[in-house]
């Protein structure tokens, strides 16, 4: 049974191995169309006039994009800011407020509907942006079957052995959104990065029947998409100019509250493709967790476990392989040689956990 699972394990990497890369993509804009950033915020007090700085900064001429501001039932003072910000600049800012509704897709969808224009691009409060961000998702949709567009986030501040893990792990998520989408079966999105046309949301009912769970707004999206206009509908902008910043956690249970929040939703997928894949990743970890519990039994041999471990190392290593070298962690043997032998205990626990416990995101129950 180990062997079994261990082997659909090694099927599933060496499918997304030999994914091919797409042709590669005009460097010059030509797509002349307008776009929406719409941008759900709820305590984001320190992070949001650097935000609009950077969104000021963007390559693209300001009259070609407005930027969209939803809160979310700060506390903060996170709206005065806002306000303040609006007299100020030059760009063209439109604010507005949750009132009956809360939660990130809530205020997506206010904001969607507030859009002028076709293309929406999403990212969150904390993140930093490349200065041609804007630009260069924008190349995405030239090809006018493209209904949604994810890409990259790194993690920055990675000085620590607990920091750079994560950017270890942080990367496996990035390696796995990209190559699935480029086998056209996108299974993970993130939230802090993707764009979509305002047409194709507005028919896609992304939200019905998901509505009351406060978190998934990228991933509940991407499978309506899918489900909508087909798997080749969904691509992925493989450009460093793509790729938006947001720093790591600083502290254990900061980490794993944002972790178990992240599978908490999973509970209610309903796309095979990522049911299926995700349930070969978590078999994968569980058999190499039963070996090792196995080997301090003496039920399985060490020299069983050893080998295991060492199989599944080189396969998530190999993975990571795969990114672009500006998505790359530093250190890549080490971190992924470390990673894999924490790893099992922590994506078996987080599983467990997120059956059971509700996690909090700024003063709210999830």
């Amino acid at each position: 049974m180990i062997g079994f699972i261990l082997l659909g394990y090694a099927v599933l990497i060496g499918w997304l191995v030999l994914s091919k890369q797409p042709p590669r993509e005009t460097t010059a804009r030509d797509n002349t169309e307008s776009v929406s950033v719409v941008i759900a915020y709820r305590n984001e007090v320190g992070n949001l006039p650097q935000l609009i700085k950077e969104i000021g900064a963007q390559s693209i001429a300001k009259s070609d994009f407005e930027l969209i501001l939803v809160n979310d039932h700060s506390n903060d003072g996170s709206s005065e800011v806002v306000k303040k910000a609006i007299e100020r600049s030059e760009l063209a800012i439109r604010h507005f407020d949750l009132k009956e509704k809360q939660g990130k897709k809530a205020a997506i969808t206010l904001g969607v509907m507030k859009a002028k224009f076709d293309i929406i691009l999403c990212t969150d409060a904390d993140c930093g942006l490349n200065p041609r961000w804007m630009e260069t998702m924008l190349q995405s949709f030239e090809n006018k079957e493209t209904k949604m567009v994810l890409a990259a986030v790194q993690l920055t501040g990675s000085k620590g052995w607990f920091q750079k893990l994560q950017a270890v792990e942080f990367s496996s998520l990035m390696a796995i959104t990209l190559l699935t989408t480029r086998r056209n079966r996108p299974i993970i999105s993130n939230g802090a990065n993707y764009a979509f046309r305002k047409t194709a949301f507005e028919i896609s009912e992304a939200y019905v029947g998901n509505s009351a769970i406060n978190t998934g707004d990228d991933v509940f999206l991407l499978h309506s998409f899918k489900r909508k206009f087909g798997k080749e509908c969904v691509v992925f902008s493989e450009k460093e100019n793509s790729v938006v910043r947001t720093k790591v956690k600083k502290t254990y249970s900061s980490f794993l509250n944002q972790r178990i929040r992240w599978a908490s939703k999973s509970k209610s997928y309903k796309d095979f493709d990522t049911v299926k894949m995700g349930g070969i990743i978590f078999l994968a970890n569980l058999a190499v967790l039963g070996v090792f519990v196995g080997a301090l039994f003496q039920y399985f041999s060490l020299e069983f476990f050893l080998g295991c471990f060492l199989f599944k190392w080189i396969l998530d290593l190999l993975l990571l392989q795969q990114l672009p070298l500006f998505l790359r962690p530093k250190s890549i043997v080490k971190g992924t040689f470390l990673l894999s032998m924490l790893y099992p205990f922590y994506s078996v626990g987080i599983a467990l956990l997120s059956l059971f416990h509700r996690p909090q995101w700024k003063g709210r129950k999830i």
